[in-house]
């Protein structure tokens, strides 16, 4: 993970921790977590870095009723 990904994992984090019971589309979570925190990411940034959270464990991806995927912190850590 580069620097600019490492910048992008602790702010999903911080999100998470201030907001423990957030979930959100990678939509959401690149427009509304990020962008407005005063960082611009394109979507494949923030897929790749959410993608390395779920292989650490630190992060789950999850899917609704309706399938659409969404991702929230793993409650097990």
């Amino acid at each position: 993970m580069d620097k600019r990904q490492e910048k992008i994992s602790r702010m999903i984090l911080d999100y998470l921790s201030k907001n423990p019971n957030a979930e959100d589309a990678l939509d959401g979570i690149t427009k509304w977590w990020l962008e407005l925190e005063g960082i611009e990411v394109s979507r494949n940034e923030v897929a790749e870095v959410l993608e390395s959270l779920i292989q650490k464990g630190l992060i789950k991806m999850c899917k609704n009723k309706g399938g659409a995927t969404f991702y929230r912190i793993d409650n097990k850590i």
